[in-house]
């Protein structure tokens, strides 16, 4: 019987990260993701998309102009979300519901959503996002060679400031021994 080579094989894990965090492993070479954290907000099953949640960019959602001055979201906080579509401004809030608990994610929102939310819901978090990370079949691999560590979103809760330190909390509480590498 002939071994079909690894990329080619179907992967176990397609199909199933949509709403998980990916983390960087520290032997991760690729500069664009070193010590990144990522959500996914979609996977297809052959590809996944989703944002870095651990690069700010030290501007508000105002700065980025005039459709955003007058919102009463503009005070938001801008992240580089990824390299795809780095014009394109990502509104996403996260809350843990404590009454029904659950860990409640809302992508892609306008500025009236967003307002809404901020509104109708404590403790409430929202980011802004440039650009995204849109991923072929191949990050089943990386993830299956050890290269990201599937984790679970709902840690993100009370993670007010998702600076680079994030990635390193992310990643000591899904797998301690990938430190090791660093």
């Amino acid at each position: 019987m002939k071994k079909r080579p690894f990329s080619s094989r179907r992967s176990k894990i397609a199909g199933t990260l949509g709403g998980k965090t990916l983390i960087a492993h520290p032997l991760l070479d690729e500069e664009q993701f070193n010590k990144t954290l990522l959500f996914i907000e979609s996977d297809t099953g052959s590809g996944a998309t989703g944002i870095i949640l651990n690069r700010p960019l030290n501007v508000m959602l105002k700065a980025l102009g005039k459709q955003f001055e007058n919102l009463p979201v503009s005070n938001t906080p801008v992240y580089h979300g990824g390299m795809d579509c780095e014009t394109t401004v990502m509104l996403t809030a996260w809350i843990f519901d404590y009454e029904k608990s659950v860990f409640e994610i809302y992508y892609t929102l306008d500025g009236d959503e967003a307002t809404e939310l901020l509104e109708t819901k404590k403790n409430i978090q929202l980011r802004a996002f440039l650009g995204y990370c849109d991923f072929d079949a191949t990050i089943y691999d990386d993830i299956e060679k050890g290269l990201w560590i599937v984790g679970d979103a709902k840690k993100l809760f009370g993670s007010q400031k998702h600076t680079e330190n994030l990635w390193q909390a992310m990643l000591l509480n899904e797998n301690p021994n990938a430190l090791v590498y660093k």
